[in-house]
């Protein structure tokens, strides 16, 4: 891939962002610029290379969700980890109030469940930095600005998980959820910390994070993401999205303007123009 070819791609990429909306349900998100757009790709042999407003920086969101799953999992092993959550797809929404075990570690619920077993953010937040050669901060203001929404459905959720039996104190699993998805950084960051899940021989929990990014990443919108673009993939809310292509690279992008699903509209244009070709398959993806 040359460079060229990128820039093309993200310019094409902008005129997506008319199609998208800036989620209004937390006031600092629906103030962020809707034509940024950022992309990052960083392969396992060192090579990178990145596009756009690649300087600015972002809450991760959601998007953290599988590197809280993937340090628990090395920290505390499988067993403990799938006692607080199943491996299995749901048409759910994302934030839906779990009847019983949460469906997967990729909803609210699941991932209130797991932010149980670390001790605070900067558990994870310095594992990720000492692991990938990043500098993730916690970004005060958005998460003044997630806990200031009148109605947090996650506090339902989080005292459903009591009321089940699986945590023991939601506030401060909570507090600890809302921390990690407030951590902030560049696509760059983004995608080095995306590298932990590309070599799927280092750890033979990275198959595991991956097959339940792949049925469970993207929302509502996960099966038919997998039916159609087949790469190991986790959105957010501010924007983010990262694919992780096994044993070749992890694709960053930014782009805040989102479709109904809460998935970036820029993003998943750029994910499929580029898979096929990190893949070394053509020029672009269908």
């Amino acid at each position: 891939m040359i460079k060229n070819d990128l820039q093309q791609w993200l310019n094409a990429a902008r005129q997506e962002v008319a199609k998208g909306n800036l989620p209004n349900y937390i006031p600092l998100l629906a103030q962020a610029d809707p034509q940024a757009i950022a992309i990052a790709i960083q392969k396992v042999n060192g090579d990178h290379l990145m596009a756009g407003d690649t300087a600015l920086t972002f809450p991760l969101m959601s998007v953290i969700k599988p590197f809280l799953l993937l340090y628990l999992l090395e920290t505390k092993g499988a067993e403990q980890v799938f006692q607080l959550v199943n491996r299995q797809a749901t048409s759910e929404p994302f934030n839906a109030i779990p009847k019983g075990k949460p469906k997967n570690s990729m909803i609210n619920s699941g991932a209130i469940a797991l932010s149980s077993l670390l001790e605070s953010c900067g558990t994870l937040q310095n594992w990720l930095n000492q692991r990938s050669g990043t500098n993730l901060t916690l970004d005060l203001e958005i998460l003044a600005s997630v806990r200031s929404v009148a109605n947090r459905r996650n506090l339902a959720i989080a005292d459903q998980l009591k009321n089940l039996g699986l945590i023991s104190n939601p506030r401060k699993a909570l507090a600890v959820y809302e921390e990690i998805c407030c951590l902030r950084g560049n696509v760059q960051d983004l995608a080095k910390i995306g590298t932990l899940l590309v070599y799927t021989q280092r750890s033979s929990n990275i198959p595991i994070v991956l097959e339940i990014m792949t049925k469970c990443g993207m929302y509502e919108s996960s099966t038919e993401f997998a039916q159609n673009i087949g790469v190991p993939s986790k959105s957010s809310i501010s924007g983010a999205l990262l694919s992780i292509i096994p044993d070749q690279a992890a694709i960053a992008c930014y782009s805040p303007a989102l479709d109904a699903t809460g998935n970036s509209v820029s993003g998943l244009f750029l994910i499929r123009k580029i898979k096929n070709y990190v893949l070394g398959l053509g020029r672009e993806g269908s």
